[in-house]
């Protein structure tokens, strides 16, 4: 078998795919993971504990509880990155 170089490249998303992809995307359910990415609700709190991405919380006001959304980009961004720092460790 013949091993290859090539290397996958990472390439932002086509104008066609942005359209039906979200701006932002709610934090998944407790046991559940997100549509997107397949990523679970604690994993986020970790990258947000990190620095890797902020969580942005919207509540009415006097409200201890309400929404909690995470920007697409932020994701694809951080996925991106990952996969990178990866390629480089292999090469």
């Amino acid at each position: 078998m013949q091993s290859s170089s090539r290397k996958a490249v990472a390439l932002p998303p086509s104008p066609e795919t942005i359209a039906l992809r979200p701006d932002f995307f709610r934090l998944p359910k407790p046991g559940l993971s997100d549509p997107f990415f397949g990523f679970s609700r604690s994993f986020y709190y970790r990258l947000e504990k990190r620095g890797a991405l902020k969580l942005f919380r919207i509540l009415d006001e006097g409200k201890e509880k309400g929404v909690t959304l995470i920007r697409y980009r932020d994701v694809w961004d951080f996925v991106q990155s990952e996969i990178a720092t990866q390629e480089a460790k292999a090469s």
